[in-house]
Order: structure tokens, then C-alpha cells, then sequence
């Protein structure tokens, strides 16, 4: 028999999980869990002084590895702090296993301090939230959160501790940790449908979203874009689902924009992979339609295909298997010149591809003549900043985006197109992920060199985030552009009410009285830092921080 006690069987099973970090805030309810903790010293305990700090670490590690990544939070208060994170882990797929103290079960019915409904708070924001009851349910449950966080679609699983169970001893049996393949084949039969379609389509348009990153498909989807000869675009970039360089990716696109619709009408065949479809932020009585072409819709969720839209042809599987597969029959059937595409497919995908990458080309060189106009403008202008970002990394750097009205700027200057250098927050909108985002992404890429460029509202989000930096010596360098307004806000102000000088100010929008020093605030919490006002100074500044293998911080006055 190997009599344990519950804390000490948690802990085993995350040493067979392969826990490097638990990232957390401990309390009251965590004392027993700490307590066994310390006698894991090969298990380094990150401590935020925020939860959302924590959430942010936690995701920024999962999507750095692949692994699911162990969060450990303090009873139902904390949980409820780390929920805005954890709406967007939800939502974007991050495969988290949360632990949140539980007061002790005899207590519970008495309605006492240090508790709450944790498995309530936590089932929004989880794909499985659960409380454990005895000691002997450790190792299933536990076993299980990991199994499931990493099961497509991947996410956030929620486990309630209470104190007693952590405290009662049983016979606990080691038990291999349980491995799930899910690399799932597609359908034969939707694969030649989709072939079918493909090989005959005149202007095929590839939208693609975090799904391909997720599931590793880079250089998959490229090649079917390639042999397709699409147009691509996506609505939200949050990850490298396709090179931003490639000559046929030609940036955002949101189809539910009325903007959008000269793109889509010209299209006959949409493509989706790994993403959702037309799923609107604004309502629009005047949204473009895709009526008239030829749906195509690969995920590994079968929630996605098919939610919005009519399908044609919904595939579910692994998006990387279903690429490889869709990839192979296409090449057999444009060599074999099927009647759907007739002998000249291969030179019609030759004529797209030619005329996209023109289309690339003039849009970039006007975007760099503006570029040049604006690049030694004072407030300084984003272009010009990113511009001097770029210098100062190199194509190995990994960039973690939360400037969000700066975001599209840094993405074109930056042109990211490695699978693993570019994160930004996924689905589901809420602020401040970038700043403790960036620290699990260093902690989970421990030699790559991590740059986050960062708004001044997000940062303001979670600016507690730097102690934990000072405090771990984590060597990020964070670029905060401070342009002392919610920007966007007022950019989506103008898309919901019209144009408008992004100068004026409007009530909730502007962060101008008082004007945040980050330099200083960094200062405060450890961190070594620099204030940019002037162009001229931002390349030198910016490779001095970069290059210290220290956490720095550099605060940049930009326009708006």
C-alpha cells in the first residue's frame, strides 16, 4: 500500500503530467496545496500579484508549447478575477487546466468566508468544470482536466479543491498518464466533394483563423492555397495561421463588414479553415451575402461547420490530416485534368496566383510610401515605431501583439511568417492578455528572444505584470505605445457611427488626465525602462533593451 495524502497525490500527478510551472496567486485555500508544493522543487511556482497576470502567464505558456498549462487560483474571488482571461482561452481554443481552492465541504453548508459557487463560476469559461469530493477522485479527475484541455476543440478545464480532500489520506496507486491521438482523418467522401469543387472553381478565397496554428497546419494550408490559387485573408490574426509575406495573403478581411464585400462578390468558392465563419461583432441589416458561392468549411470543431452558413462541403477532422489529404487528391486531380476543372486548371491557378501577387505589390508599395511621409513625425508615428522594431529583431524574435489599434501597422511592417513568432490574443475581446502573455511565452520559449509591443490600455491591464518579470528575471522586452487614448474604441467608434477625426475626444475614451508614465510604473515594480519621444531615438533605445537579456521596458510617445 502507498498511503498519501490527497495534496501529495495532486502533486505526483502533475509531476507525471510534466508540470514545469504552476502559475497562481496563493490564499487561505491554497495553504495545504503550497504546503506540498515546496516539496517539489523541480516544479517553479510563478506567483502574479493579479489574477489576470496569472491567466495571462498561464495561456501565453499553453500556446508557446502546446501543453496544457497548470493554474492555480484562490477560491471562488480569484477565479472570478481571472475570468475576462479565461473567456478568451475559451474561446480560443487554450488548453488550460485551472485548480481553484474550495473552502472545506464541512464548512460549506454554513455559508462561510473564503468560498463560493466555483464550479458555477467556472462552467462559462470551461469546457468541464467540476469539484472533487474524496482524495481517491485525484488521480481520475486530475488525469482527466489534462486528457480533456488538450481533446479538440482544446480549452480551459475548471477543478474545485476543497481543503478536507486535500487532506485525506487513501491508498494512492501511480497510473500511467493517459495519451489521446487525436489526429482525426477526414471523411473520404467530403474530401472528393471538395476536390470536385475546387479544381472547377475560377476565384476561390481561403479564410483562415487560429485553427491552422492549433493544429500545426502551416505549411499545409499553404500548399493548398498554392494549389488552389487563392486569395487569402482572415478576419482576426492571432496567431501565424498563413506567412504574412506570402504573395496570396492580402491581411484582414472581415466578411461581415460591408467592406468587404467587392472581395467577396468576386469569390465562387469560400473556403474556411479553422476558423468561424461570419460570425459577426456589429449588426449589420446590410452584411455582404455569400449566396451565390460554393461553401468549403474545415475544423476539428464540429460546432463551427455549418453554424453560420450553408455548407456545401463541411469536413471535420484534423485540420493538418485533412490538408494532407485534401492536398494529395487535388494534385492527382489537376495532373489528371478532371471535366470539373478541364486541362487548363494548373493554368488558370497560374494566372490567379500571378495577378494576386501584382495586387500584393501595389498595395504594399503605397502602404510604404505613406510610410515614408509619416516617418519622422512627431507625436511618433506607429508606422515608424514598428518600422524600428523590426530592426531591431530579427525573423527569430517571437512578437506578442496586444497594440491593438496599432496591431494591423506591426503586422504589415513586420510581415511575421513563422509558425511560433507571432501571438495575439484570440477570440473573445478582452484587454490586457499581451504584458503576462508575453512572460509565458518566454517561459515556455526559453531561447528565443520575446518582444511584446503592447498598447497603453491593455498595458495598463495588467502592469502588475512586471514585478513578476523583475521578480523571475524573465527577459522580455515590452514596447508600450502610449498615445493616451482607448484607440480602439474610437476606431470602432467610427466603424458603428462613421468617420470622424480619431483626435477628437469622446466621454470613457481618453486617458489623458492624468497622462500614465510607464517608464516610471516600471521603475516602481523592477523593471529597467526608457521614455522615446523623439524618431531619432528609438532604434538605439530598442536594440539597448533587446539586447540586455534583461527584462526592459520602453515607453513610446506615438500619434494617434
Amino acid at each position: 500500500m502507498n498511503i498519501t495524502t490527497g495534496k501529495r497525490a495532486l502533486i505526483e500527478v502533475l509531476r507525471q503530467e510534466g508540470v514545469e510551472y504552476v502559475f497562481g496567486i496563493p490564499g487561505a485555500t491554497e495553504i495545504h496545496f503550497m504546503d506540498a508544493l515546496e516539496e517539489a522543487p523541480e516544479i517553479k511556482y510563478i506567483l502574479g500579484l493579479q489574477e489576470v497576470v496569472c491567466a495571462g502567464m498561464a495561456e501565453g505558456y499553453a500556446r508557446a508549447t502546446g501543453r496544457p498549462a497548470f493554474l492555480n487560483l484562490h477560491t471562488a474571488s480569484g477565479l472570478a478575477a481571472a475570468s475576462p482571461l479565461l473567456y478568451n482561452a475559451k474561446l480560443g481554443g487554450v488548453p488550460l487546466v485551472v485548480t481553484v481552492g474550495q473552502n472545506d465541504t464541512r464548512l460549506l453548508q454554513l455559508d462561510p468566508h473564503l468560498t463560493g459557487d466555483i464550479v458555477g463560476i467556472g462552467r462559462p469559461h470551461a469546457k468541464w468544470a467540476t469539484e472533487l469530493v474524496h482524495a481517491e477522485d485525484i488521480p481520475v479527475v486530475i488525469q482527466r482536466a489534462f486528457k480533456m484541455a488538450l481533446q479538440p476543440p482544446t480549452g480551459p478545464v475548471v477543478v474545485s479543491l476543497p481543503q478536507n480532500v486535500l487532506q485525506q489520506e487513501f491508498d494512492f496507486t501511480h497510473a500511467p498518464r493517459t495519451e489521446v491521438r487525436a489526429r482525426l482523418r477526414p471523411d473520404t467522401t467530403a474530401v472528393a466533394k471538395a476536390v470536385e469543387i475546387l479544381v472547377a472553381a475560377e476565384r476561390p478565397l481561403l479564410l483562415v483563423e487560429s485553427g491552422v496554428a492549433r493544429s500545426g497546419a502551416l505549411d499545409e494550408v499553404v500548399r493548398f492555397a498554392e494549389l488552389i490559387g487563392a486569395r487569402v485573408h482572415q478576419a482576426w490574426m492571432a496567431d501565424v495561421n498563413f506567412p504574412v509575406a506570402h504573395p496570396q495573403y492580402l491581411g484582414d478581411l472581415d466578411p461581415t463588414d460591408r467592406s468587404a464585400e467587392p472581395v467577396l462578390k468576386e469569390a465562387d468558392v469560400l473556403i474556411g479553415v479553422g476558423c468561424s465563419l461570419f460570425s459577426a461583432g456589429f449588426y449589420d441589416s446590410q452584411t455582404p451575402s455569400v449566396a451565390h458561392a460554393k461553401i468549403i468549411h474545415i475544423d476539428d470543431d464540429p460546432w463551427e461547420i455549418g453554424k453560420n452558413l450553408r455548407t456545401d462541403c463541411g469536413i471535420q477532422g484534423d485540420i493538418k490530416t485533412v490538408l494532407t489529404e485534401l492536398n494529395t487528391a487535388l494534385q492527382v486531380a489537376l495532373a489528371a485534368g478532371l471535366p470539373a476543372g478541364g486541362p487548363d486548371a494548373r493554368e488558370r491557378v497560374r494566372q490567379r496566383t500571378a495577378e494576386l501577387a501584382e495586387e500584393k505589390t501595389q498595395a504594399l508599395a503605397e502602404l510604404q510610401e505613406r510610410w515614408t511621409a509619416q516617418r519622422n513625425r512627431i507625436p511618433i508615428a506607429p508606422s515608424r515605431l514598428m518600422t524600428e522594431v523590426a530592426s531591431a529583431t530579427t525573423p527569430d524574435t517571437v512578437i506578442v501583439d496586444d497594440c491593438w489599434s496599432s496591431s494591423g501597422i506591426l503586422r504589415e511592417i513586420l510581415a511575421p511568417s513563422q509558425a511560433g513568432r507571432y501571438y495575439r490574443s484570440r477570440k473573445g475581446g478582452s484587454i490586457g492578455w499581451g504584458l503576462p502573455g508575453a512572460l509565458g511565452v518566454k517561459l515556455g520559449m526559453p531561447r528565443k528572444q520575446v518582444v511584446a509591443v503592447l498598447g497603453d490600455g491593455s498595458a495598463a491591464w495588467s502592469i502588475q505584470g512586471l514585478w513578476t518579470a523583475a521578480r523571475y528575471r524573465i527577459p522580455v522586452t515590452f514596447v508600450i505605445t502610449n498615445n493616451a487614448t482607448y484607440g480602439q474604441v474610437k476606431l470602432v467608434r467610427r466603424q458603428v457611427l462613421g468617420d470622424y477625426p480619431l483626435e477628437e475626444k469622446h466621454e470613457g475614451m481618453e486617458l489623458d488626465r492624468p497622462i500614465m508614465e510607464f517608464s516610471l510604473l516600471a521603475k516602481a515594480l523592477g523593471v529597467e525602462a526608457e521614455r522615446v519621444q523623439a524618431p531619432h531615438e528609438l532604434g538605439p533605445v530598442l536594440r539597448r533593451a533587446t539586447s540586455s537579456g534583461e527584462p526592459r521596458l520602453v515607453e513610446i510617445i506615438v500619434g494617434r
